[in-house]
């Protein structure tokens, strides 16, 4: 069994050095029984993040990168997917949000082949979230918007914290068009029209301090946008 982590990132310099440690160190512990891999999926950076990312890699042998000069989480882990084949592959936020013992919860479904996706939610009564009023109300809005549109009842479309099968990867990921920050939600939406079960299990979300790069506004618009385009494709 092969599992693959992709970490995307954009200008993230100051944080990670101190990721990749502890996702590693995590991997090394808690891993051990299985083949797995690393990869910096480094989008249109500017600073030192890949210079440090290199340096990490004569530590750690099973870190891989990339640097695609165009900007674009989602085409990052798309690449990082297609690239390097496994038979799970994860993705997750380079701050490390969502605490790392959760991973073994995310891969289990796909292990035990009950389930093609698993995603992490923030807004399953399990889950622990710890994030401003104003953006838990804008991804709660999102959300119910995108289960009007597409009759869906999964609850955090967009949380990054996500682990498929090469099965999606195969048949989805080639269908999946946005390349920036709805890819999350075209992956899971395109999934369940085409018949992958998809599995959501509650997280701890920590609000990291670090300011975002998100336009909220903008990006929420460009989200409606998306979601309308999408919602025509599959008509």
């Amino acid at each position: 069994m092969t599992i693959s982590i992709v970490i995307p990132t954009y200008n993230e310099e100051k944080i990670i050095s101190q990721t990749i440690d502890q996702l590693y160190h995590y991997c090394q512990q808690n891993l051990s029984q299985y083949q797995w891999f690393i990869i910096i999926a480094d989008n249109g950076s500017t600073d030192k993040t890949l210079e440090i990312v290199k340096n990490k890699k004569t530590k750690y042998p099973q870190i891989k990168y990339f640097h695609l000069e165009k900007r674009g989480k989602g085409g990052a882990i798309k690449h990082g997917w297609q690239t390097y084949p496994a038979d799970i592959h994860i993705f997750m936020d380079a701050d490390l949000p969502v605490e790392l013992r959760f991973i073994d919860d995310l891969i289990q479904p796909i292990i035990k082949k009950s389930y093609d996706i698993c995603i992490g939610s923030r807004h399953l009564k399990q889950s622990k979230l710890l994030w401003s009023f104003t953006r838990i109300f804008i991804s709660r809005t999102y959300n119910f918007i995108t289960k009007l549109f597409f009759n869906i009842s999964l609850s955090d479309m967009h949380c990054g914290f996500k682990a498929i099968s090469s099965n999606v990867v195969k048949f989805i990921l080639p269908k999946i068009k946005n390349t920036g920050l709805f890819f999350d939600t075209e992956l899971v939406i395109l999934s369940q029209y085409s018949g992958f079960r998809i599995k959501e299990i509650p997280v701890s979300w920590i609000d990291t301090g670090r300011k975002t790069k998100i336009k909220i506004i903008q990006t929420a618009i460009t989200y409606l946008k998306e979601l309308i385009k999408l919602k025509w494709r599959l008509r």
